[in-house]
């Protein structure tokens, strides 16, 4: 079973839009995929998997958490794992780890976990100072999520675990390009070599990705006339491409 864990400690990003996306690609290509909806404040995952079971449409099987407020959770570190174990023994292709924007202990759990972190972010420089601070910077944001993405890595070198697949994806990429989405994405590339993410994904902004919460659709459902905009089949080709991180033998880029 692979464990994808989709992360980063900016809010807004699009890590549920991109959950909802994989967790359905994996289905619709026959994975038995599972789904953990890890923000306890908005369950946006969790409304979505709802959301589409009412529609009769085919969906990640949800993992429910005993819902504990942060300061148990701190105290009940470690209940990620007995969860993952149980999916392999159920017979899970694929786990989709949906996480919050805080540091909190199921979080740091489902990175030391996974196999695959993918972190999404916008072509903006709150997005890239908030999630890419140089580490031990003045400026750097109070949880600084680099720090713990190497605190991860020590801990599994520590236990004898191999270093996981971290990758990067730029979402909702405008269809011209922009001088500040150019500066961006040159800064994430450089970045690469530095923070030790192996590739960078390029996601288009979608207008079928962005309503995906209202109905419960996605680019991989019919559409109700039987017709599908080139749009919806691009974002099916962009969406399987980073599906395809899961068997990868080598780090893949994708052009923006």
């Amino acid at each position: 079973m692979q464990i994808i864990t989709i992360s980063g400690f900016k809010g807004g990003t699009g890590k549920t839009t991109i959950a909802s996306l994989l967790g359905v690609a994996a289905v619709k290509d026959g994975l038995r995929t599972a789904a953990l909806d890890l923000d306890r404040n908005t369950r946006n995952l969790c409304s979505f998997l709802t959301t589409r079971r009412a529609a009769g449409l085919a969906a990640p099987d949800h993992v429910m958490l005993m819902d504990l407020d942060d300061a148990t959770a701190r105290k009940h570190a470690g209940r990620l794992e007995p969860l993952v174990r149980m999916a392999r023994m159920d017979g899970y292709d694929l786990l989709i780890i949906d996480t919050s924007s805080g540091n909190l202990a199921d979080v740091y759990e489902a990175h030391l976990l996974a196999d695959v972190i993918l972190t999404p972010m916008n072509e903006s420089p709150a997005d890239l100072h908030g999630l890419f601070a140089p580490l031990g910077s003045p400026s750097a944001p109070k949880i600084n999520y680099r720090e713990m993405i190497d605190t991860v890595r020590f801990d599994r070198r520590r236990a004898g675990k191999p270093e996981q697949r971290w990758h990067v994806v730029l979402n909702r990429l405008g269809a011209l390009p922009t001088r500040i989405g150019n500066i961006v994405q040159d800064r994430v590339q450089a970045l690469s070599k530095e923070a030790g993410f192996e590739a960078v994904w390029g996601l288009r902004d979608r207008v079928a990705h962005r309503g995906i919460s209202l109905e419960g659709r996605t680019v991989f459902d019919e559409a109700a006339d039987g017709k599908l905009s080139m749009s919806e089949l691009a974002g099916r080709s962009e969406i399987r491409a980073l599906l395809s991180t899961l068997n990868a033998p080598v780090p893949m880029r994708m052009a923006a």
